[in-house]
């Protein structure tokens, strides 16, 4: 992992690309029962940690001193004065504000319908704002490749799994992978003709930007769901990308998650409309191995 410790704290100003905020609410880094203790404190409370001594937080936390420096050195820091200056930044954009429009006194029916028009609204804008040219191109890879492999970490490892789910039944070789040490391995041993699906909201976490690298190494085409601009973005052959209002950070788990499953349907739907048209498998063949699959 790229990490901060061999190159100081002044280096953290330009590490922008983190947006350490985003990955703890997204659950993107995989953290153990006392580091989400830590992520969760921070996230109440972005704007307290910046001023706050690690012993405090530790209290705060309910965990030991050993266990916050491992928590920042996790997220790629070199300890915790990195960790505050990297809060301190994204704590004075309007996009970190986390809880602004979830304040204790609404009530219940309010942010009812607060949820449900950002899962709306982000999911019309999958449908209006998706590149069809996108969807062209990730279609033909995906309908040729000899082999499709999804990953996604955190919250995005559900989406891989179903994607897996859906695409097996078209007869190709489909496998998801949620664990980042298998991620690693079989993206070093995937080839020219395989298709890789890289699935992250934020598009900056560490491991799966460093598992792109490996596939774009070995020539791998790969479609990522990812944010646009992001490093995972610049690194993929194909970029579906959605534009979620990151304004309110407290679902986007829950919304991020449906646009991505949203895509991999229209993906899992363009693909069978291909098939028949431009390679092996018939569309009759495609039919009959779901048919199959029906319980």
């Amino acid at each position: 992992r790229d990490s901060v410790a061999s190159r100081g704290l002044g280096d953290v100003y330009k590490r922008q690309e983190i947006m350490i905020l985003e990955n703890l609410v997204n659950g993107e880094t995989k953290l153990s029962k006392s580091e989400k203790l830590i992520a969760l404190e921070v996230l109440k409370n972005p704007s307290k940690v910046i001023s706050q001594s690690i012993s405090s937080l530790a209290l705060q936390a309910g965990v030991s001193l050993p266990t916050v420096n491992r928590f920042c050195k996790k997220l790629g820091f070199s300890g915790y004065p990195a960790f505050k200056i990297q809060v301190a930044q994204e704590t004075t954009n309007t996009n970190s504000m986390l809880l602004d429009r979830f304040n204790v006194d609404k009530d219940t029916p309010e942010i009812v319908k607060r949820v449900m028009s950002d899962i709306q609204s982000t999911v019309v804008s999958v449908g209006q704002n998706l590149d069809s040219k996108s969807i062209d191109t990730a279609t033909n890879m995906l309908a040729t490749a000899k082999s499709i492999t999804f990953f996604g970490l955190g919250g995005s490892g559900p989406v891989a799994l179903d994607a897996q789910h859906k695409f097996f039944r078209f007869g190709i070789p489909v496998v998801a992978h949620i664990d980042y040490i298998n991620q690693r391995m079989i993206a070093s041993m995937m080839r020219e003709d395989d298709v890789l699906v890289l699935i992250s909201f934020t598009g900056r976490t560490a491991e799966i930007v460093q598992t792109a690298k490996v596939a774009k190494k070995n020539n791998v085409k790969t479609i990522a769901l990812t944010s646009k601009n992001s490093p995972l973005a610049k690194l993929s052959d194909v970029v579906l990308h959605i534009d979620a209002p990151l304004e309110n950070n407290l679902h986007i788990p829950m919304t991020s998650r449906l646009a991505h499953l949203a895509i991999i349907d229209i993906l899992s739907a363009t693909v069978q409309a291909r098939f028949g048209s431009n390679i092996d498998l018939s569309r009759d063949e495609v039919i009959k191995n779901i048919e199959k699959t029906r319980v």
